[in-house]
């Protein structure tokens, strides 16, 4: 056929899901390593960074703050529970796209403009 195979071949649909479901963003991370040949495990394992290490960065402040200010720890549980739910859809987008590039909803534009960075890192 008309193109090389890329080194992913046919652990696309699996680097895209463990891309968005490994121990988030470190996970992420790796994979968007072992997937830089392929452009669409590349970009889901970019946006999976950017989501998952801004939610990270989110609890990290949480966490301060809670050992600061006991009455606040609420605020960490809070973000427990929506991070949770933040990997739980972006697992569920990851099983539908079948190795395609997944379109999650409303953070996946507002984290599109440093996807690219993001992706550079695993030239």
């Amino acid at each position: 056929m008309g193109g090389s195979p890329s080194a992913v071949g046919g652990n696309k649909n699996l680097y895209t899901i463990l891309a968005w479901a490994l121990f988030p963003p470190i996970g992420s991370l790796i994979f968007l390593f072992v997937g830089k040949d392929d452009p669409d495990v590349k970009n889901n394992a970019a946006q999976a960074v950017v989501i998952h290490g801004s939610a990270f960065a989110v609890w990290i402040i949480l966490r301060i703050l809670t050992a600061i200010v006991l009455p606040i720890a609420i605020l960490l549980i809070l973000w427990d529970l929506v991070w949770f739910v933040l990997w739980l859809i972006g697992l569920v987008l990851a099983l539908q796209a079948g190795g395609k590039r997944v379109n999650f909803p409303v953070l996946g534009p507002m984290a599109a403009s440093y996807v690219p960075m993001v992706e550079g890192w695993a030239k």
